[in-house]
């Protein structure tokens, strides 16, 4: 089979939010940054991944991976609007029009890339990201983890980004056996299987896109997880009865959806819920703060990595 290898550059401010981004596609095949470390890390002063103040001259190469069936124009087209989503929030892109290359490749190509750079990954002490083809060469040190296997194939979603390891560590220290798990924007289904691994007593879990609803359901049948995780597609909470309830709901997905997510998750969580939200950085996060305070949740703790900041909060 072949695969759509597109390249483009941008700059190092706009690098990971293009990332970010890309990773939102559950048909995209790997996001890789090349460059990423080539510029001197700016000081916390100056600000986040948002901030016009920071106008690198190095740019940073981004590889994706889209499937054959796509035409290269409308790759072309798809990769543009996120460029042009980060350059209207206000983030310097380039100087100019973005170049982006589209090449055919064949399988071997990739699987081979990915091998060469995706290895098992610890999180927490009880959990392991394992690639498929690394699961019976685990070192001793991570053998005893329980393991989240996953084929990087499949979608986007490796565990490879800040929010994922951070939201993943999280759940180790609130989900229990009777806990039901709600897991929206589940992409790869990397949150609701680390659940089910901890134990949890049901997960349900939602996408929006069939894409990443196929790839979960694919990825949890990898992990032997079918009978403890449900997968739907839908749009939020839209088709849950009222009366449904989730002691923990995660949401590892853009800072406006959560926000819209809030009032729906306050109706169907006990006081003592647990919602834990990421997919934002730092200086969005006041604005997920106060919409979690107005509608009856209290910030318990704010885990940040990097630029990215999760948040758990405790209905009241």
């Amino acid at each position: 089979m072949h695969w759509w290898h597109v390249q483009f550059h941008v700059s190092h401010e706009a690098a990971d939010a293009v990332a970010a981004l890309l990773q939102d596609f559950p048909d995209i095949q790997g996001v890789q940054l090349e460059g990423i470390g080539e510029l001197e890390t700016p000081h916390p002063e100056y600000g986040e991944w948002f901030d016009e103040m920071i106008v690198p001259t190095d740019t940073v190469l981004v590889s994706v991976y889209f499937p054959e069936s796509y035409r290269p124009d409308a790759i072309r087209e798809r990769v543009a609007d996120v460029v042009d989503r980060v350059a209207n929030a206000g983030v310097f892109v380039a100087d100019g029009p973005v170049d982006i290359r589209v090449d055919s490749i064949d399988d071997s190509m990739w699987l081979n890339a990915w091998k060469e750079h995706y290895a098992p990954i610890p999180v927490g002490d009880k959990l392991v990201i394992v690639p498929v083809w690394n699961l019976d060469d685990l070192s001793p040190e991570l053998a005893d983890r329980e393991p989240i296997i996953l084929e990087p194939g499949m979608a986007f979603g490796t565990g490879t980004h800040q929010t994922t390891q951070m939201c993943t560590e999280a759940l180790a220290e609130i989900v229990r056996s009777d806990t039901d798990v709600l897991d929206v924007g589940t992409g790869t289904g990397i949150l609701a299987i680390a659940a089910a691994r901890l134990g949890a007593r049901h997960v349900t879990a939602i996408d929006i896109d069939p894409v990443a609803v196929r790839a979960a359901r694919d990825n949890i049948e990898l992990n032997h997880l079918a009978a403890k995780i449900s997968v739907s597609e839908g749009n939020l909470l839209n088709g849950f009865a009222e009366s449904q309830t989730f002691d923990v709901v995660t949401a590892n997905i853009l800072r406006d959806i959560v926000i819209l997510l809030i009032p729906q998750i306050a109706t169907r969580m006990p006081s003592g819920g647990y919602f834990l939200s990421s997919g934002y950085i730092d200086t969005q996060s006041p604005l997920v703060e106060d919409a979690l305070y107005r509608f009856g949740f209290r910030v318990e703790r704010r885990y940040t990595k990097d630029d990215w900041v999760a948040l758990l909060a405790v209905k009241t």
